[in-house]
């Protein structure tokens, strides 16, 4: 759900950024290639420690090449291995997949080959989820489906789109409740007057055109960063690094492709996710406005059902959508003591 104002500032982090001269191919890289998809995996960290962190990214469209370049994850990456994989139709994927395959059912299958294939790789390591947003929903799908979730050893669960029937409404509550604070303090006062008029409305949010016209009023809120102002530590990667690593200015572009074919607005796994039975911990931001701390309960709720044991829930009171940056601390030692625990 990321707009062009977050893709434009990310271009100019990876031109103007300086950084030390340093190698960017540590680690190891494979494609899998899958129904007209040909999709990069980069694998970077303590690969000896036979602990693989696999990255699910957001979106859908989004990417993971450029959380690969993160302090938040070069940190973990001294513990754990991270295999960083960019979806069909995101980041830095290639090939020429049909639009017919943009489903929730070929995102599983493909994630299937990446797990199969790391498995086959680095002699059957342990596999553990990370998933944020879409990331999180696809994580879900995944575990919900079949026995595949005997693959995995543990999932994460941050700010997941799990259930956009329920969830979207709720942030479409969520713009028309920032669009009065606007108002009521004198900014742009035309601009959202016309966001909450029509949010008002109640929008079908199971109708693309509804869904777009919302995103743009997100995207000129909080809903991702509780205080925009926040100096946060993105990707760490200069002019130098972008051209001597596996970095693309098509991580900007490749997902508009998909994003716009890709419909998930009916997307409702709360159910399915009874079905999970791995260890899990949710982790969500109080003030996220993208998926509301109303979903952050209902995936913990809904994973594993009410008897399952073997889940935890942390919430991040200082954060929105982004919390593995806006609390990076608290999230890394979050993080760590999940994996300590499994």
């Amino acid at each position: 759900m990321k707009n062009k104002f977050l893709a434009i500032a990310s271009i100019i982090l990876i031109t103007f950024s300086s950084c030390e001269k340093e190698s960017f191919f540590e680690g190891d890289h494979f494609f899998v290639r899958n129904a007209g998809a040909e999709m990069p995996v980069y694998v970077k960290g303590n690969i000896e420690s036979k602990t693989f962190i696999l990255f699910l990214h957001g979106g859908p469209g989004g990417n993971a090449t450029l959380p690969s370049f993160m302090p938040v994850s070069q940190e973990l990456e001294t513990d754990y291995a991270f295999a960083y994989w960019d979806q069909r139709g995101s980041g830095l994927s290639m090939g020429n997949p049909d639009p017919s395959t943009f489903t929730v059912e070929q995102f599983v299958d493909d994630l299937d080959l990446v797990i199969e294939t790391i498995k086959l790789r680095y002699d059957n390591p342990r596999i553990v989820f990370y998933g944020i947003s879409w990331g999180g929903a696809l994580g879900s799908a995944y575990l919900s489906t079949g026995n595949y979730q005997e693959k995995v050893d543990g999932f994460i669960c941050m700010s997941s789109g799990h259930n956009l029937v329920e969830g979207l409404p709720k942030s479409v509550v969520f713009v028309k409740n920032y669009a009065q604070q606007q108002i009521d303090n004198g900014i742009e006062v035309e601009y959202w007057t016309d966001a909450r008029d029509w949010c008002a409305t109640i929008p079908d949010m199971t109708v693309k055109e509804n869904y777009f016209k919302y995103d743009a009023y997100l995207s000129n809120t909080n809903a991702y960063r509780l205080n925009p102002d926040q100096e946060v530590q993105g990707p760490e990667v200069g002019a130098m690094g972008s051209m001597n690593s596996y970095l693309s200015l098509a991580i900007f572009f490749n997902g508009q492709y998909l994003a716009k074919r890709f419909n998930i607005l009916e997307l409702n796994l709360s159910k399915d996710m009874e079905r999970i039975k791995i260890p899990s911990i949710v982790i969500w931001g109080r003030h996220d406005g993208v998926n509301t701390i109303e979903m952050g309960f209902d995936a913990y709720n809904s994973i594993g059902g009410p008897d399952f044991q073997e889940k935890q829930m942390v919430i991040l009171e200082n954060s929105a959508h982004e919390g593995y940056m806006e609390e990076q601390d608290l999230f890394i030692q979050t993080f760590r003591e999940f994996m300590n625990g499994l």
